[in-house]
C-alpha cells in the first residue's frame, strides 16, 4: 500500500505541471491563469504549481522510503495544491480540492 500511496503523491504533483506549465489552449473549458478573485494570475499560479509538484514529489519519495518526515511534507504539498486551486477556482477544481482534503486527512490519520 505504501508504494501505491507514494506513487500517487508523485503523480498528483506531476499533474500540476501538466496543467499549469503549458500555454493555455483556446479550446480549454477554463483558463488556468485566471483567478475569479484577482484576474490574471498566470505567474503566481505557475509558481504555486511548481511548488506543489516539488513538495508532493518529495512527499511521495518520503512515503516510499518510510521517512519520518513524510506526514508534514504531504500536508504542506496538499495545502499548496489547495491554495492553487482556490486561487484559480472553477468548478472543475472541486475534484482536486476533494483529493487534497483526502490526502491531508489520511496523512494526519497515519501520524496520530
Amino acid at each position: 500500500m505504501r508504494w501505491l500511496a507514494g506513487l500517487f503523491l508523485i503523480a498528483h504533483g506531476l499533474v500540476h505541471l501538466a496543467i499549469w506549465l503549458p500555454r493555455q489552449d483556446a479550446k480549454a473549458p477554463f483558463d488556468v491563469g485566471h483567478s475569479p478573485f484577482a484576474g490574471d494570475v498566470r505567474r503566481p499560479a505557475t509558481a504555486l504549481a511548481i511548488a506543489a509538484a516539488v513538495v508532493l514529489a518529495v512527499a511521495g519519495l518520503g512515503v516510499l522510503t518510510a521517512a519520518p518526515w513524510w506526514v508534514p511534507v504531504t500536508v504542506a504539498g496538499a495545502g499548496v495544491s489547495a491554495a492553487l486551486l482556490v486561487l484559480t477556482f472553477n468548478l472543475w477544481w472541486l475534484i482536486g480540492l476533494g483529493i487534497n482534503v483526502a490526502i491531508i486527512v489520511l496523512a494526519l490519520q497515519q501520524a496520530g
